[in-house]
């Protein structure tokens, strides 16, 4: 009975733990009102759990440490958490003034990260290892025309099959918006092939596993 208990509190001081660790990743950048908190936090939570190593977002941080509360600054985030946890941040983007920004933000060292300046579809096509975190957010969604973007994100998924295990984790970004937003195409091909949403908002996380 002592063992057990003792063990019990073990789990939770470690749980106690993490908490703090990630809230510190989204502090003075992503306010506990802001729509991407709580999805962040819970996304950043699994990625703990199953010991993720391999990270990879479709669209970088295009204005670097500014403007976070508008544009989520998820590179900064990735980038942090990935150093803390002996992971590996790539982020892609088209946009090589996006990746410059972003690459300027960022506290040395820098080495867990490869910004890659390349089409996402074309990039995730040729990723050659399993991708344990998936965060998509490039290509602008326009309300007067959402197809494209939601077309884009759905040839990534569609990409970055091959990669995706049992245990990975994907992140939309810019759902919570008029016809579905980024992720419409994207969660119905998803959910078709058994996979989950666990949390939805204005980002939602999938999961197969």
């Amino acid at each position: 009975m002592k063992k057990l208990f003792l063990f019990t509190l073990l789990i939770l001081a470690s749980k106690a733990s993490c908490a703090p660790s990630n809230l510190r990743h989204l502090e003075n950048r992503i306010p506990k009102e802001n729509a991407r908190h709580q999805t962040f936090l819970k996304a950043m939570e699994l990625m703990l759990e199953r010991n993720v190593k391999t990270i990879v977002e479709t669209g970088t941080s295009r204005y670097g440490g500014v403007h976070c509360i508008g544009d989520g600054c998820s590179t900064l985030i990735f980038s942090d958490w990935a150093k803390e946890n002996n992971a590996t941040l790539y982020s892609v983007d088209i946009d090589r003034n996006a990746l410059l920004h972003a690459k300027a933000a960022l506290k040395p060292p820098i080495e867990h990260v490869h910004f890659v300046h390349k089409d996402s579809v074309e990039f995730l096509k040729n990723f050659n290892r399993p991708i344990d975190f998936l965060y998509l957010d490039s290509y602008d969604f326009e309300l007067d025309n959402p197809n494209p973007s939601q077309q884009h994100h759905l040839n990534e998924i569609k990409a970055a099959m091959p990669w995706l295990t049992e245990n990975s984790i994907i992140l939309i970004d810019d759902c919570d918006l008029p016809y579905g937003g980024k992720g419409k195409l994207v969660i119905e091909f998803l959910e078709d092939r058994g996979w989950k949403v666990l949390l939805e908002g204005y980002q939602v996380i999938l999961v197969y596993n």
